[in-house]
């Protein structure tokens, strides 16, 4: 999506029509694969489903409640769910071996392998089942930084820390963060040397990045490779704002509340009451 339907101005009847289906939806572009050709390729595997239920069961100590097949070229893996203690995991077998890959690092064990990383707080412990291995993610906090450190759920080691910068996009440093009555946060990463646009009507170019605060980015043109054009009152009210104060040559990030972008409903891959994050250069008042 462009930055000249993006920073549209909002308008508080608009109504949005979203296109895309819910998450959850039924697949129905996949046409159902061959009967015959499906049986051959389970007729051909090693390990049937019941020696792969009995493998997994054995491995876990649980008990399987869902089996499925996954075809992916000439291999054949089961995919199952087995609960044990209360807490359901994914397991595979494959199955041409009978092996099982089963995330059997408890929560407890992947803290002490992260605090073993860094001697920090935890702040937040979650699974990933669909990775590949399956991984246990430990956030926690040291020395005035967040680590996340990604535990193997199946052998216990540690896969990455990654140190998770507050903001995404360039590193603000100890620059000093400025908060406006409006709510509007911004921090100047360079002072511009040229001139600042003169009202609110002026015309800039600009190059932009933005993202959502966990770090998705939803736009740029620095990856375009087009700076935007656009007059300021004819954007969100972050930008006409944010970018209205700067300098020609300026680089700086802000920081948007929803209030001032698009609301409560939100617009297009912006969720609803989304705070936004920008990192702008200004390149130039168009005359």
């Amino acid at each position: 999506m462009s930055i000249l339907t993006l920073l549209a101005a909002l308008l508080p009847s608009a109504t949005l029509l979203m296109s895309n289906p819910p998450a959850d939806s039924p697949d129905y572009t996949t046409v159902p694969p061959d009967p015959y050709e499906v049986e051959q390729r389970l007729s051909a595997a090693p390990i049937n489903a019941q020696e792969a239920v009995k493998q997994a069961e054995a491995k876990t100590g649980g008990t399987v409640i869902s089996l499925s097949t996954k075809f992916d070229g000439e291999k054949l893996d089961y995919e199952l769910t087995v609960v044990h203690n209360g807490v359901s995991r994914k397991v595979v077998v494959d199955g041409a071996t009978g092996a099982v890959t089963a995330p059997m690092v408890t929560i407890p064990n992947a803290i002490r392998t992260a605090i073993e990383t860094n001697d920090g707080l935890v702040k937040a412990v979650f699974e990933n089942t669909d990775a590949d291995p399956p991984t246990i993610t430990v956030v926690l906090y040291n020395e005035g930084k967040r680590h996340d450190v990604v535990v193997d759920a199946v052998s216990g080691k540690m896969v990455s820390d990654t140190v998770v910068p507050r903001f995404p996009g360039a590193a603000i440093g100890d620059r000093e963060m400025i908060s406006m009555e409006s709510g509007l946060m911004f921090v100047d990463l360079e002072e511009g040397a040229g001139e600042i646009p003169p009202d609110s009507s002026s015309k800039v170019s600009v190059h932009y990045t933005g993202w959502l605060v966990d770090g998705t980015k939803f736009d740029s043109s620095v990856d375009r490779g087009q700076p935007a054009v656009f007059a300021l009152n004819g954007v969100i009210k972050g930008w006409t704002e944010g970018v209205g104060g700067m300098k020609v040559g300026g680089k700086r990030k802000l920081i948007i509340p929803f209030d001032l972008a698009y609301g409560p409903a939100g617009r297009g891959p912006i969720p609803a009451r989304a705070t936004l994050i920008f990192d702008v250069q200004l390149l130039n008042i168009e005359e």
